[in-house]
């Protein structure tokens, strides 16, 4: 199978002016580049540009995926509107950052070896890209699931996890293609999620953001309101809102820190181990049930089988008789089928000494049929 790879940037607040577009167009003469993305896809050789510097300089969004398993995204936020204290509180395992000018790149990275078919690296973006929103709205399940991600790498086994944000039980559509795209382990999720309520908070009302906005300064207003008006609208917006969250956080007296002592990370390896055990152990339990089950379906139709066939055992034995008279190779597949039957019937029965006399008989009446005393003793009716 041959390489591939697949990039992809998007900007989401602005469109690329015509200078960074004919810049653009220097990294690769192959990619296609529109107002707001550059796409590319490689069946050899590599990009020549570097990812990290083109979010800090003209992206929002960034998707990398690689047939050997590397799977790379990144998003783009104003330091403004974004709580840093929580992004740092997440750092590490498989989420990472830093701070650029007025942004903060977040970096989640997953390398797992990956089967080396070809993969459309295309389907993963419009959905990652929501994840943008949800952390400017302070929502930061996606950074516990970063970090969630490299639990199985080069970390300390007692380090301990960081807080353990509300709803991962109920996560959004974005949240689920993040799991799905850094290859997070279904049980060690399970496992974090015991940690985590429910999440009770819904968006603020516009009441209750409108009464916090009456107790701000004037000055202050009007100086967001320029701002919202101006270039950095995204930014300025991000920044109200999170300044509304604290003081609703502050207002309410929620804990800083959370009230039971963090897991290490690995009591959360040994909690998932567990819960793959009691997966695999519960598997093993229903497939051996529904096999038990085949099995007495099959048995019953077998006695159905043999009953018929008690009926009319003379009968059988004429036939079988018959087919091997014919001297045919194919007669004598069913006639050895046919005996089987009688031989089962005669097991349950327990006429086996009946059987065995029977058989001897058409055996030495049909003596010279080497090729069917052969198919006998292949289907263990002689020896």
């Amino acid at each position: 199978m041959s390489e591939y790879q697949y990039y992809e940037f998007r900007t989401v607040d602005r469109s690329l002016t015509s200078e960074e577009i004919t810049e653009l167009q220097k990294l690769s003469s192959r990619a296609e580049i529109t107002a707001t993305s550059f796409t590319n896809t490689y069946s050899f050789g590599d990009f020549r540009g570097n990812p990290d510097r083109m979010m800090e300089r003209y992206f929002d969004a960034f998707v990398h995926v690689a047939n050997w398993g590397t799977r790379h995204f990144m998003v783009r936020l104003p330091v403004r509107g974004v709580d840093l204290p929580a992004i740092e509180a997440y750092a590490g395992g498989g989420l990472a950052f830093w701070i650029k000018g007025e942004f903060v790149i977040l970096s989640f990275g997953c390398d797992d070896e990956g089967d080396g078919e070809w993969e459309d690296g295309g389907e993963w973006m419009p959905g990652l890209i929501s994840l943008r929103d949800e952390l400017l709205n302070g929502d930061l399940r996606s950074l516990y699931l970063g970090w969630l991600s490299g639990l199985y790498g080069d970390v300390d086994e007692d380090e301990p996890e960081p807080p353990v944000p509300a709803g991962l039980r109920t996560l959004t559509a974005a949240q689920d293609d993040l799991v799905a795209f850094l290859r997070i382990d279904r049980n060690l999720l399970e496992a974090a999620n015991e940690r985590s309520v429910d999440r009770t908070e819904t968006v603020s009302s516009q009441a209750q953001l409108a009464e916090w906005l009456r107790s701000r300064r004037a000055e202050e207003k009007e100086a967001w309101l320029l701002e919202l008006l101006g270039h950095s609208a995204q930014a300025t917006r991000s920044e109200i809102l999170l300044q509304f969250r604290q003081s609703r956080r502050a207002a309410r007296g929620e804990p800083v820190a959370e009230s039971t002592p963090p897991r290490t990370c690995q009591e959360l390896r040994d909690a998932a181990e567990a819960r793959t055990q009691e997966a695999e152990h519960r598997r093993a339990a229903e497939t051996a049930a529904r096999k038990a089950k085949e099995a007495e379906q099959a048995a019953k139709l077998r006695n159905l089988e043999l009953d018929r066939l008690s009926r009319r055992i003379d009968a059988a034995w004429e036939v079988v008789d018959r087919k091997v008279s014919t001297k045919q190779t194919h007669q004598y597949v069913l006639a050895v089928k046919e005996l089987t039957d009688l031989r089962d019937l005669a097991t349950r029965d327990g006429h086996v000494a009946q059987f065995d006399a029977r058989l001897l008989d058409l055996v030495r009446r049909h003596e010279r049929k080497s090729a069917f005393a052969e198919r006998l003793r292949k289907a263990g009716l002689t020896t």
